[in-house]
């Protein structure tokens, strides 16, 4: 087994930024390439957006602007599944 360097809190949170685009980005591809093969509808690629944003608007994280740029984000990366065919 490897030695891992010490993480301190700095690279946890650049880990789990870097983990939540990733997902994000493969979940929105992935919704994409099934509304093009129309294997997704817009109302199910719809409820994916509101599933995954319900969360961010949380009064918890509302707040918090990493949330809001976040929300931005999963907004902009929608926009284009979730146009109507």
């Amino acid at each position: 087994m490897t030695n891992l360097p010490e993480l301190d809190r700095n690279h946890l949170i650049e880990a789990l930024e870097a983990s939540d685009v990733s997902a994000i980005n493969g979940i929105v591809s992935l919704a994409n390439i099934l509304r093009k093969r129309s294997l997704l509808s817009h109302a199910e690629a719809s409820a994916m957006y509101q599933s995954m944003s319900l969360p961010l608007g949380l009064a918890r994280h509302a707040e918090n602007p990493a949330v809001q740029e976040l929300q931005l984000n999963l907004d902009r990366l929608f926009a284009e599944v979730v146009a109507p065919d």
